[in-house]
């Protein structure tokens, strides 16, 4: 195989996407809500949630076998023909499940408060097709073509949002128009992402032979075994979770949370960014026996990342007002509560993606089973307490995913640090100081929002919470797993750069 791309250049590549797509959502989070309203914004959101938990369930942990075994040897292409079969089966039986809810009289069990039946299917279709966007992204990055479908990616992201901007604002618009919008942009994505494949060699007869189903089959499910009852009790509890919200608050509190999980993951850009590279990086040195080079990617990214998500979620807590207000209407002034919880998600979900990755690249799915049985009975626990008894609605369901996010992240972070041979107490440490950091200074820049404009405010609070922020880092730069001279090689780049 040609060299590959520097681990650098393909996170940055992947951060650039990451940003492009981050403002785009902004965007759209600027116009969908508001043109669909609160009902049917708060269905899609249950649809979305639903199926996506569906596909994952289905689906049993598999594409992370996928991708970690084809990470850890991509000349095993007859993986990618092998699994392209198992997408077509997993698309069967989730078409089957839902027709026998539909037949057997369960719908309105099922699918509570969602006004049409089309909702159901087109959602269907559409989740599917995000299922294979995912799938065709851990290819391009098994196979080191991050760059080349990342800029496809963008392209298609930017094309998309100016199309649907104008579908909002020159045609007829309701939750079956953006549905089907999204079924055809997701579909020519995904064939011209096809099309590179086949360029690069990729795609080629070579996927389908010597497919070996049998041997492959179980060497997969040697794999996720282990991961199949943690995968089963995490979606099935995930379920309960926007079943119970969708029940006892209706379509609008899950509009709410839906909203608010939105504006949350635009804070998680740049970990998002990492994840897959990152893993693949675990694959391959684990599949070397480096498990030195793990531990030395892990202390140098994993606080990295988790302190720029908390630099970000953190000035959104303050913010929360503003930010709805800039995006939406008053319909969704509600939403303030609960955003400003989902605020917090973001910053452990750093920790719990990355630390999961070290769980799959290593292959220590057991442990990773053990670990998830734990925190999920916990969530279990929290939703009934704070959705059914408590009545909380989109706060509770917030309140579950943070602090459940919380308690399964730290316990992965204690065996991945004895597994790696790591002081946890730093890393704890460091979690700390990091919230303790932002959150101040967050709040102090909270206190500039004076202005009749949500957007000066925010930009205002914005402009004082960056330069708080940079004298904080420059003071202690440990705080994003740097030293006092790395950072001044940097900060003598960048001065070099600008004269």
């Amino acid at each position: 195989m040609k060299k590959e791309t520097p681990l650098k250049i393909r996170y940055l590549i992947k951060l650039l996407s990451n940003i492009v797509n981050g403002l785009i959502n902004v965007i759209l989070v600027a116009f969908v809500p508001t043109a669909l309203g609160t009902q049917a914004y708060g269905e899609f959101s249950y649809l979305f949630q639903f199926f996506t938990r569906l596909y994952g369930f289905i689906s049993a942990g598999s594409p992370t076998a996928f991708f970690t075994k084809l990470s850890a040897n991509p000349y095993r292409k007859n993986l990618v023909g092998f699994y392209l079969f198992v997408v077509i089966a997993i698309l069967f039986v989730v078409f089957l499940s839902v027709y026998l809810v539909n037949v057997l009289g369960f719908r309105n069990i099922v699918f509570p408060d969602i006004e049409k039946e089309s909702y159901i299917y087109l959602s269907l279709l559409f989740l599917f097709l995000t299922f294979l966007f995912d799938i065709y992204l851990k290819i391009s990055d098994a196979y080191v073509l991050t760059t080349s479908v990342e800029i496809v990616k963008i392209v298609y992201k930017l094309v998309y949002t100016i199309s649907l901007i104008g579908v909002i604002q020159y045609f007829y618009f309701d939750l079956d128009i953006y549905l089907i919008f999204n079924i055809v942009a997701t579909s020519l994505f995904l064939i011209a992402t096809s099309s590179l494949f086949i360029k690069k060699g990729v795609f080629s007869k070579e996927i389908f032979q010597n497919l070996q189903f049998a041997s492959t089959s179980k060497e997969f499910l040697e794999y996720i075994a282990p991961l199949f009852v943690t995968n089963s009790i995490s979606i099935a509890i995930g379920f309960f979770q926007i079943w119970l919200l969708q029940k006892f608050g209706g379509a609008e509190e899950s509009g709410y949370y839906g909203l608010a999980y939105q504006i949350g993951i635009m804070s998680f850009l740049f970990t998002s960014a990492m994840t897959q590279i990152i893993t693949r990086e675990f694959s391959k040195s684990f599949g070397e026996g480096d498990i030195e080079t793990i531990r030395r990617l892990f202390l140098r990214y994993v606080p990295m990342l988790y302190s720029i998500s908390a630099f970000f979620s953190l000035f959104v807590l303050f913010q929360a007002e503003n930010v709805i207000s800039l995006f939406t209407d008053d319909r969704f002034l509600e939403a303030v509560p609960v955003v400003m919880v989902m605020s917090f998600y973001p910053i452990h979900q750093t920790y719990g993606q990355l630390s999961t990755s070290l769980f799959y690249a290593t292959e220590r799915t057991k442990k990773y089973r053990n670990i998830s049985l734990v925190s999920q009975t916990i969530m279990l626990g929290l939703s009934i307490l704070f959705i059914y008894f408590l009545n909380l609605g989109a706060v509770g369901l917030g309140l579950t995913m943070v602090i459940g996010q919380l308690i399964g992240t730290n316990l992965q972070l204690v065996d991945n640090s004895k597994y790696l041979n790591m002081d946890y107490l730093y890393l704890v440490r460091h979690q700390i100081i990091s919230i303790l950091l932002f959150l101040t200074i967050s709040y102090i820049a909270s206190l500039f929002s004076m202005f009749q404009s949500p957007l000066v405010n925010f930009l205002f609070s914005g402009v004082v919470y960056l330069g708080l922020v940079g004298v904080a880092i420059y003071l202690y730069p440990d705080v994003l797993s740097l030293k006092k001279e790395e950072l001044s090689r940097i900060m003598k780049k960048v001065f070099r750069r600008e004269r």
